[in-house]
């Protein structure tokens, strides 16, 4: 069975990896169709299999490598165009920024930072495992998983929890631009 098979329209390519464990494997069998592309302006998807942030840039480089630097990696499977998660080189820690509000029900999680460049409204969730910055009002939920730091335009948020400690409603009312912190067991708001 073939690792890969490509699928075309127009100047459209999807790659359908077949249960590959090995991109580089199925990216060898591109190689065969290397000519009927290159130079061409191509925008390229992927389906059948999950890559991280920086699998997604070397399956983006290798793509280049083939077909020239008209290909475009789309990535349909990620984030919505109004959300990026940025990872430059291997180890290097993430940042997830949203350019948007957050709704009651949505919840944005990220391997690292999180910036959210509007509200986070009551019923929404926000997960990370470094800090959380929202640059509007934080009326939702804040989770860092381990340690860190989360900070807020308009600090209100229905509850903060950073690691094991948890603050509800009633211990973090608004208290306008703050930075909330864990300390000693408890959650602690400062004012910015």
């Amino acid at each position: 069975m073939e690792k890969l098979s490509v699928k075309c329209r127009g100047n459209k390519i999807e790659l359908c990896f077949n249960e590959c464990d090995n991109i580089s494997e199925a990216l060898s069998q591109l190689q065969k169709k290397k000519s009927f592309f290159n130079g061409s302006e191509v925008g390229i998807t992927y389906s059948g299999i999950k890559l991280s942030y920086n699998d997604e840039m070397n399956l983006e480089k290798e793509l280049r490598l083939l077909f020239g630097e008209k290909a475009v990696l789309e990535k349909k499977k990620r984030l919505s165009k109004k959300q990026i998660e940025y990872s430059f080189r291997e180890g290097e820690k993430i940042c997830l920024v949203a350019e948007k509000s957050l709704r009651s029900g949505e919840v944005l999680e990220s391997r690292g930072d999180v910036i959210v460049y509007g509200d986070v409204n009551p019923g929404a969730l926000i997960k990370a495992n470094g800090n959380i910055t929202v640059l509007g009002a934080l009326r939702g939920v804040a989770h860092i998983k381990h340690t860190g730091k989360v900070y807020a335009t308009y600090m209100n948020p229905s509850q903060i929890i950073i690691g094991k400690v948890c603050s509800y409603n009633k211990n973090t009312e608004n208290v306008g631009s703050a930075v909330a912190i864990a300390e000693n067991g408890e959650i602690i708001l400062q004012r910015l």
